[in-house]
């Protein structure tokens, strides 16, 4: 039971308690209880109702983490070898067109039909562009519920977790909101950014934190959220506004953060959609190419060609890399030594003439040409 309440919870935070009392296992507890504390008051008054939450979400992820240890996995047969490329993996509720959108993408034959749960196991293809290979697996279909388990939704929803991007096959308004809510349930937020919040932990010396000023509680209550997440000894770099709900959400290590993209097969659909900036309106009369490109924009990555010195550029396989990366990003990709050797690197594309020199920590654009030369 959760013991002092202020006066002033909203009614949603009274609704998650009667979730917290009625759930049976461990996991349903402790969805409820960090909707209790997403939707807690966050002023001085109710710190000791936060206090307390905290304390008990942390006992509920240490027992969870021991039942998890204490099971002997069999070998995952929903599991996806990414063999070298970025992985984007395509969800949507049975008979949504997953599988006629893999083949429109990829040209892979695949088993279509009328009826529901067609595909019965990841199905692989890839996608090509501007000689860039992007690997698209098609999951068996989500349901409400996967995220409880039902119709082997937590193997799927595991391979949803390991992968670089999703495609979202929506085809009514229902399905945007019952996907939507099921990768939220797993864990899986989408189109969010990671909070700032640097944790570092170290042997002795208690926690420091760096930049208080972006506190939004008692530097106390912070220290004791850590603390209670078994962080005794650690460097904390905020580097954002943060509250006790981002604080909780940067300690939570269920939590991944991926690139989502709504392929609409409708125009209801599309409408529906709140993240119009991720959606896109198709149909199997578009070119493929038209749709490979616009996903493509949409997974804020970049291309990036390679050249050794005195010789052509290779412009048939670019490297895949999330926008911002540096020339120090290619270098590790190329091999992990070339990336402690950089001496500088020559680019062509983005920089005021060709060839010019940078440094290790130069930001790439889309298909810049980048030669390192090594010490």
């Amino acid at each position: 039971m959760i013991g002092y309440m202020p006066a002033n919870v909203s009614l949603e935070f009274i609704k998650a308690k009667e979730e917290y009392e009625k759930a049976r296992s461990p996991k349903e507890k402790l969805a409820a209880l960090q909707k209790m504390y997403s939707l807690a008051p966050s002023h001085k008054g109710a710190e000791n109702l936060r206090r307390e939450l905290t304390k008990k979400i942390a006992a509920l992820r240490r027992e969870l983490e021991k039942e998890k240890k204490g099971k002997k996995h069999a070998k995952d047969e929903f599991a996806v070898k990414k063999e070298g490329m970025f992985q984007i993996v395509i969800i949507g509720l049975p008979n949504s067109g997953k599988s006629t959108l893999l083949k429109f993408l990829t040209g892979i034959e695949v088993q279509i039909a009328d009826y529901p749960f067609t595909t019965q196991k990841p199905e692989k293809g890839v996608m090509q562009l501007d000689g860039a290979k992007f690997q698209l697996v098609e999951l068996p279909a989500l349901i409400e519920g996967s995220s409880s388990g039902k119709a082997n939704g937590l193997k799927i929803l595991n391979v949803v977790r390991n992968a670089d991007a999703i495609i979202m096959v929506v085809d009514s308004p229902e399905s945007y909101r019952i996907l939507k809510s099921e990768l939220e349930n797993a864990g899986i937020k989408i189109n969010k950014q990671k909070p700032k919040i640097k944790i570092e932990r170290s042997n002795f010396g208690g926690i420091t934190i760096t930049g208080k000023h972006f506190l939004k509680m008692r530097e106390e209550e912070a220290i004791d959220m850590l603390k209670s997440h078994g962080i005794f000894n650690a460097s904390v770099l905020l580097e954002e506004e943060t509250t006790p709900q981002k604080l909780m959400e940067a300690l939570d290590k269920r939590f991944v953060y991926k690139k989502c993209i709504f392929l609409c097969r409708n125009k209801e659909s599309y409408e529906n959609i709140i993240e119009k900036e991720n959606a896109i309106l198709y149909s199997l009369d578009a070119d493929p190419a038209e749709i490979k490109k616009k996903i493509v924009e949409l997974l804020d990555i970049i291309l990036i060609y390679t050249k050794k010195p005195h010789e052509k550029a290779d412009m048939n396989e670019p490297l895949i890399l999330k926008n911002g990366a540096t020339v120090e990003n290619v270098a590790k990709i190329l091999h992990k030594e070339l990336a402690k050797r950089i001496k500088y690197a020559r680019v062509w594309g983005s920089t005021k003439f060709p060839g010019q020199r940078v440094g290790k920590d130069y930001k790439l654009k889309n298909k810049d040409i980048v030669e390192i030369a090594i010490s």
